[in-house]
């Protein structure tokens, strides 16, 4: 078995609210003997659901979720008036 650590940072907005933030994970990713991958990830030290599936707005629970590049949320906080 071989473990790889990743960090990957990901912003995300919620179609429903409008909540926008960002989160940076911790992923280890294990590759078996029989080269299955297996990812967990980590937020905050704790093990987590991957971000990219299922992903739930913490403001409105929101289920609709647009997931972008790290920093697109922060960039568009400056330009709101």
């Amino acid at each position: 078995m071989h473990t790889e650590h990743v960090r990957r940072a990901y912003s995300f907005v919620c179609l429903d609210c409008g909540h926008g933030w960002e989160a940076e994970y911790d992923i280890h990713v294990t590759t078996d003997d029989e080269t299955r991958i297996i990812a967990t990830y980590h937020l905050g030290g704790k093990a987590v659901p991957s971000p990219l599936q299922s992903p739930r707005c913490p403001a409105c629970e929101g289920n609709k979720i647009r997931i972008m590049r790290p920093g697109r949320v922060a960039t568009a906080h400056l330009y709101e008036t």
